[in-house]
């Protein structure tokens, strides 16, 4: 483990970055001529790990829990089994944690194979200029060598924002939070996700940015210019979604497993940061919130004010089946467009009869058809595990 010079978080060695913070915390590795991480050799002898030692020290230790619940009127799942049978599976980069101590985990035996992604934007039927931006970036890293090292990672990172100030207003807020986005991000690719902690200082900096250009060029009210923001990162099978504002992230999930008989599944896993929402919080009956005029109205947007006004959403998962994540402006995802028609244009893409590129270009033309008065952003991120 390696302690983070800045915050004192305790991170895996193999990280060169904290992941809490964002401090560096290790010595860049050296390039070989292509660009390429080099592998070098080790003065010590490579020793590989002793399955068979950590597997009978896990069937001691189950023994003697169970021995010890028995003995206490206590009956467990592992009662007249054989622990020599138990299909136990390990990952080896589980048994480290962030913890100061060492931790086991059995891990999945799923992997991501793959990530394939399509993004567009669209000023709509109604308006002279699009206010949206949007950024999709993928890159995959693998490292083969002696010694037992063999790495393969994904990554990729997602950024969507609606922009909102007019000309020369929402279009710049955009552009200026996704390239901010994109610039933090850089650092956390070599090793993980950033933690929420420096998520959220990486959010505050974009608003920051752009705050600052409203002060300057002394903005008022509704000519202050703002933003939406969504974020998707996927390292591997974490991922870590954020979002300020009322765009969305969707995704649709179809398990192959017919033991499970799972139906497939749309799930909306942002919350609109709006008036409406904000009046069920608390407590306020739907039909009462649903009634005022400013029901749809943003809570929080990147831009207006200061960073400590925002509270962004944020939220990690681990992928353990293929998934299709959709981000979408409200200019598509309006008058419940997606929770009406997920079955026609989002689940053939997950089920691959259609392929991104022909589903986004559909999402679009549905997007116009019913809600035309907006401009209209998707990004499609399909997820295939192994």
């Amino acid at each position: 483990m390696s302690i983070c010079p800045s915050c004192k978080a305790i991170n895996p060695d193999s990280h060169q970055f904290c992941q809490f913070c964002g401090a560096k915390i290790a010595i860049d590795p050296p390039l070989n001529i292509l660009g390429e991480v080099a592998i070098q050799p080790s003065s010590v002898p490579t020793q590989p790990l002793n399955l068979e030692s950590v597997l009978e020290t896990i069937k001691i230790q189950v023994e003697d829990l169970a021995s010890s619940q028995r003995a206490n009127g206590i009956a467990k799942p592992t009662d007249g089994l054989d622990l020599d049978e138990l299909p136990i599976e390990f990952n080896i980069q589980d048994f480290t944690d962030v913890d100061s101590e060492m931790t086991m985990v059995v891990s999945s035996t799923r992997n991501l194979q793959d990530i394939n992604y399509a993004g567009k934007t669209d000023v709509g039927l109604q308006r002279d200029r699009n206010e949206d931006d949007f950024v999709a970036i993928y890159q995959t890293r693998s490292i083969n060598g002696k010694s037992q090292i063999n790495d393969r990672s994904h990554r990729g990172l997602f950024v969507l924002c609606d922009g909102m100030g007019g000309h020369d207003g929402g279009e710049v807020a955009s552009a200026i939070t996704v390239n901010s986005i994109t610039d933090q991000f850089r650092p956390f690719w070599i090793d993980t996700l950033p933690g929420e902690k420096k998520l959220h200082e990486i959010i505050r900096n974009a608003n920051q940015a752009i705050f600052t250009k409203n002060e300057s060029e002394k903005k008022q009210s509704l000519g202050r210019m703002g933003t939406t923001l969504v974020i998707l990162a996927i390292h591997d099978l974490n991922v870590v979604i954020a979002h300020v504002g009322d765009s969305r992230i969707y995704k649709v999930t179809n398990s192959n497993n017919s033991e499970l008989k799972a139906e497939p599944k749309l799930e909306q896993i942002t919350r609109d940061h709006e008036v409406l929402n904000q009046l069920l919080d608390l407590g306020v009956e739907l039909e009462v919130a649903q009634s005022r005029l400013d029901a749809h109205q943003l809570t929080q947007a990147l831009g207006p004010n200061p960073s400590d006004r925002i509270e962004p959403s944020i939220d990690f998962f681990t992928l353990t089946e293929p998934t299709l994540f959709l981000l979408c402006s409200d200019g598509l995802c309006d008058n419940d467009a997606i929770e009406d028609n997920w079955r026609s244009h989002l689940l053939p893409i997950l089920n691959k009869e259609i392929n991104l590129q022909t589903g986004l270009d559909n999402l679009i033309e549905l997007g116009n058809k019913v809600n035309s008065h907006d401009n209209l952003t998707a990004i499609l991120v399909l997820c295939e595990l192994v």
